[in-house]
């Protein structure tokens, strides 16, 4: 757009422009649906109109197309030309005359909590291309916080990780290469796309920038000897913060992660809002490079070194030396809050699960943990389902749990847990091997509400059982007093889930088979199923209650799966939803995939991957 040096004529205006966090809906994107205000609070010259604005609550990043229901002619042309500083955040003015509105500043990180009220002036200049005039306008936007409860993860999000905002409302990363080290390049908005990155999975995660990320290829990702380790050090990816990775977006095949740990690193609070969902990690080989089966205390298949909101859903994981999935810290600097695990196949690991932290630690970071949800997992051939210490809310429902070698889930600390409707089974459950509550480093005696679970010979599920049975002492078969138990479930988590009966947990996990990383979208669109052959055998063995002999090399080998790309006429726009469901839905290829069709909350690529939730 053109400038001119000299003003002819120059007209300044104040004009309010509102923007609320709504967490009801993000229409803050750059396609937002726009509210457009009555006439009486217009000024009756004012080229430019107040706006309102939709953003989810715990979103940090908004963008802000402000300039686009405005009263300039088509033979104008407006640009704006500066800002001034708002209190609590940074704006910056983008190429496309959109502004960006940031919660922090330069030297501070973003709070998790959204200010209650900020401000800050633009200045916008419009000129006649006819008559060569010259004007400059002032608005004024403001940025307040509603009452309104926020947008789920996805529609079939419950418990603690639930309110997850993931990526919404930020750039869009295509990964289209299996080297997990290939840069991106990025692609400029323009009339046909928005803006875009194309490249490999880490830089994807590194970018704080981009906030979806798909895929366009499928088959296995290999990270190399220590995985994570060897690019990012001991503790894993840092600074992953609003990313949503959408492991159905990979055509047939699906996405694996091999060749050792995949270790997120939340230290100092630096990883909150993330949304993982249809990955499957396999790590194989331990730290140094070995295919060992010996606990080597680092290979996990999902590890988070601390972070808050944060829901994994639907993975595969398996042979991983030390835990298959979970979140750890080891001081109080640090948090893990508020995570949500669901549906995912945890199998032949060294450990299943782990939210645990070391009795001892200084400053007692034990206080630092709350709000877990373990729900609707299956665990087989693998201890610790999970293990669980700390002084905060967990909970244990609908989980089908098989073939357990020594151990199931051990709690000691403070810890209010609620198990229920879990479906316990496989040969060594009329053996007795229980839930234990560990007495020794209980410096606090945890609570548990337990109801309405199966132990295969023990308990059928019915709601009048006691089932405090299946608990005991750790590493004995002392029943643990009933002064560790409660008649009322704990209360506090968001979305909280409605339990199933255990009879039902089977059903829907096993028998109809929703768990892990078997759905995907295919070229058309449409959703498609693909189970790799391993994730098939387990299922099979938990289905026929067979037992399975955990940590034999000879099972501890990548299953093969297809490797493929999409095809050029999948997405010609390039914004991660296939052209043809775009048709269907929208009836052109003219909608962003930050913008939000039917004004629900969800942005329209999230629309298109919560398909797998029908």
């Amino acid at each position: 757009m053109s400038k001119f040096i000299r003003f002819s004529t120059k007209l300044t205006l104040s004009i309010f422009a509102t923007i609320f966090l709504f967490s009801c809906s993000k229409d803050a994107d750059l396609l937002s649906e726009y509210v457009i205000t009555t006439d009486d609070t217009r000024f009756e010259n004012s080229l430019l109109i107040n706006d309102s604005f939709y953003m989810a609550e715990g979103q940090t990043t908004i963008l802000m197309d402000v300039l686009n229901n405005d009263n300039v002619s088509s033979n104008s042309n407006i640009t704006i030309i500066e800002t001034s500083s708002p209190i609590n955040g940074i704006v910056t003015i983008n190429d496309d005359n959109t502004l960006t509105y940031k919660i922090g500043t330069e030297e501070a990180t973003p709070d998790e909590t959204t200010p209650e009220e900020d401000s800050f002036t633009y200045t916008a200049e419009v000129v006649n291309e006819e008559t060569g005039e010259q004007t400059e306008e002032q608005a004024t936007v403001t940025i307040s916080i509603s009452d309104n409860g926020p947008v789920k993860a996805f529609p079939s999000a419950y418990g603690g990780g639930s309110n997850s905002t993931g990526g919404r409302g930020k750039v869009l990363a295509i990964i289209n290469t299996l080297n997990v080290n290939q840069e991106l390049t990025y692609y400029q908005k323009s009339d046909e796309n928005d803006e875009y990155y194309v490249g490999g999975l880490y830089s994807a995660l590194q970018n704080e920038n981009v906030g979806y990320i798909i895929f366009n290829v499928s088959g296995n990702i290999e990270l190399g000897q220590g995985g994570t380790e060897n690019r990012f050090g001991s503790a894993g990816i840092p600074n992953v913060n609003q990313k949503t990775i959408f492991g159905q977006s990979a055509p047939l095949g699906g996405i694996t992660l091999t060749g050792g740990a995949f270790r997120i690193n939340g230290q100092n609070n630096s990883s909150n809002n993330l949304i993982i969902r249809y990955l499957r990690s396999r790590p194989i080989y331990n730290k140094t490079g070995q295919k060992s089966m010996e606990d080597d205390s680092y290979t996990w298949g999902f590890l988070f070194y601390g972070g808050y909101n944060v829901i994994i859903d639907h993975c595969s994981v398996s042979f991983a030396q030390d835990k298959a999935i979970g979140a750890y810290i080891h001081d109080n600097v640090d948090r893990i809050e508020n995570f949500t695990f669901s549906h995912n196949f945890i199998q032949d690991s060294h450990t299943a699960a782990y939210i645990a932290i070391n009795p001892g630690r200084p400053g007692n970071p034990e206080d630092k943990v709350n709000l877990i949800s373990f729900n609707k997992n299956v665990i087989v051939g693998s201890n610790r389902t999970p293990n669980l210490s700390f002084n905060g809310l967990a909970e244990k429902v609908n989980n089908v749990i098989q073939s357990i070698p020594s151990k199931q889930s051990s709690i000691f600390m403070g810890l209010n847990l609620n198990e229920i409707g879990n479906y316990y089974s496989g040969d060594d459950s009329p053996n007795k091997i229980l839930d234990y509550i560990n007495v020794e480093y209980s410096y606090e005696s945890p609570s548990v509400y337990t109801r309405e679970n199966y132990f295969e010979k023990l308990l059928t599920g019915d709601l009048n059982e006691d089932n405090s049975v299946i608990w005991s002492l750790k590493d004995s078969h002392i029943p643990a007093p009933s002064n560790f138990f409660t008649n009322n479930p704990h209360i506090g988590f968001p979305n909280p889930i409605e339990p199933l009966t255990p009879q039902e947990t089977y059903t829907e996990l096993i028998q109809n088979g929703n768990v892990g990383a078997f759905k995907y979208l295919d070229n058309n669109g449409r959703i498609n199923q693909f189970r790799d052959s391993f994730d098939t055998s387990q299922l099979e063995i938990v289905s026929k209650n067979l037992q399975y002999q955990t940590k034999s090399e000879n099972n501890w080998t990548l299953p093969s799966i297809p490797s493929n790309m999409r095809p050029e006429s999948y997405d010609t726009d390039m914004d991660g939803m296939s052209d043809s469901w775009e048709l269907r839905e929208f009836g052109s290829l003219n909608e962003s995939y930050r913008g939000d069709y039917d004004g629900d909350g969800y942005e329209n690529i999230e629309e298109y991957m919560n398909q797998v939730d029908n």
